[in-house]
């Protein structure tokens, strides 16, 4: 099986990786959902953009939480890497990822498309700096 696939992927014109959350959990964050899910400890309103608008004091305060608790700290791991070296030996085009924590960028991946943004890039909504 893993010789097909492999095969696939040397012969394609363009190969796309698309991760989620299940790439990192090897890192140290935890999935949204599931027994150790953000969603157990975090209510999931509070990452709504509306919530954040009228409630900017504890939805920073979450925020923050995240940042430096969950993704701190956190490296990289085998994944990441794999698909950074894919990258680089032509083989991967570009990587859509749901993911906010700029770990396929830390590996060395240099098109990424972080579908939902990254926390360790924070943009003003009032002047856009």
């Amino acid at each position: 099986m893993y010789v097909k696939a492999a095969e696939i992927i040397k012969s394609a014109s363009r190969v796309t990786a698309f991760t989620g959350a299940g790439i990192s959990v090897e890192s140290g964050i935890p999935p949204f959902r599931g027994e150790n899910g953000l969603w157990n400890k975090y209510d999931p309103k509070t990452f709504d953009i509306n919530f954040f608008h009228c409630n900017p004091g504890p939805a920073w305060k979450v925020i923050q939480d995240i940042f430096y608790n969950l993704f701190g700290n956190v490296k990289p791991n085998g994944a990441h890497y794999a698909l950074a070296e894919m990258e680089q030996a032509g083989l991967l085009s570009t990587v859509i990822t749901q993911n906010v924590d700029h770990l396929h960028h830390d590996a060395g991946s240099t098109i990424v498309h972080e579908f939902h943004g990254s926390l360790k890039h924070l943009v003003c909504l009032r002047c856009s700096r």
